[in-house]
């Protein structure tokens, strides 16, 4: 039995050596008796620091350190920048293919709870229904005694995301290796967590929607650095509505020219042969074509969906901040559509460098 592990990074030389320790402190790879052989494999992609000399330097040592032989760990560095090409080749060339899981992961997260990955992988053993497993994210700022103004107002943005259970957070998340393997990312997507999840609860856009696919699993968390200041915050909400605008266009486009008996990976994988910049060209179109309505209706109302399952009295409290943050979105709308508007001009350029 074997698990993969995909660390995909890209500039992270001066933060994957904590986010390393944190990995190999983990219950999955510590536990000399665990019966899972473990592959750690740290993908560089188009970065211009030494974050491949930092990681095999550090994963050599981490290794010998366990003091058993079930975790081996190399680097597979690749040369063309982009979170959704270092995920393809991860999943698709440089895993094991005997692998039943694959665990992904970025370069800059720490684990809290040291079971966080056991748990993870056993959600996905005992749940037969679910096809991703996740943790839960938490924003550095939580943990901080003394909280700035910026560090509240991020707090107070994670209250009204929208985000919920069933979502699939692209920091950390497990899931069934012959699952993940009929996918294909689009090549340059902002937001390839979102293509994940769409994925993964239709089927390759060829079922109802199903979230029991996406199952977080319990006592599984991890820390990040969260977006403080209100310049940090708007750009990472611009950064969402563009890409989630972008993979709209994507799911339509695959509607269009596959039917709901092929598979969509197929047709993204060669489309992604054929035309590296299909993505962006497709965008263009869209919005010479519907100008302001190439954005979807869901992502501008989308702040009201916090306000959903919840008690009337937290509905009430919530319902200023939902509606601050509505009228910001109204402002970052437009500039996501000049955004847009550039995205033909946009390619091959690592996502980290966007956002």
């Amino acid at each position: 039995m074997k698990i993969s592990i995909g660390i995909l990074a890209y500039n992270e030389a001066d933060t994957i050596a904590p986010t390393l320790r944190s990995l190999f402190s983990q219950s999955l790879l510590t536990d000399p008796s665990h019966p899972w052989q473990v592959e750690v494999v740290v993908v560089p992609n188009g970065c211009r620091d030494a974050t491949a000399t930092v990681s095999e330097g550090l994963l050599a040592q981490l290794t010998t350190s366990l003091g058993h032989g079930r975790v081996t760990a190399r680097v597979c560095e690749v040369t063309r920048p982009g979170k959704s090409n270092a995920w393809n080749l991860f999943v698709h060339e440089f895993s094991d293919p005997a692998a039943q899981y694959l665990l992904l992961m970025d370069a800059d997260i720490l684990f809290i709870e040291p079971e966080t990955l056991e748990n993870v992988i056993g959600t996905l053993e005992t749940t037969p229904e679910a096809w991703v497993s996740t943790d839960r994210p938490v924003k550095d700022v939580f943990f901080k005694a003394q909280k700035t103004w910026s560090d509240r107002l991020s707090m107070a943005a994670s209250r009204v995301s929208g985000g919920n259970a069933s979502w699939i957070c692209g920091q950390l998340y497990g899931g069934r290796a012959e699952v993940l393997r009929r996918i294909w990312m689009p090549l340059d997507i902002r937001v390839e967590d979102g293509f994940l999840w769409m994925m993964v609860v239709t089927d390759g856009l060829r079922s109802p929607t199903d979230l029991r696919r996406v199952r977080r699993a319990d006592r599984a968390s991890h820390q990040f650095e969260a977006y403080t200041g209100l310049e940090g915050l708007f750009k990472h909400e611009r950064w969402q509505i563009v890409g989630n605008t972008i993979n709209s266009l994507i799911y339509e486009e695959i509607q269009r020219a596959v039917g709901q008996d092929q598979p969509a990976g197929a047709y993204v994988a060669q489309r992604n042969r054929d035309n590296p910049r299909w993505v962006a060209e497709l965008t263009q179109a869209a919005v010479e074509s519907r100008r302001w309505r190439v954005i979807p209706r869901s992502l501008v109302f989308r702040r009201f969906r916090s306000l959903q399952n919840r008690s009337l009295p937290l509905a009430i409290a919530l319902f200023p901040v939902v509606l601050a943050a509505f009228l910001l979105d109204l402002v970052i709308v437009f500039q996501a559509l000049g955004e847009l508007s550039r995205e033909g001009d946009r390619q091959f350029r690592p996502s980290s460098q966007l956002s």
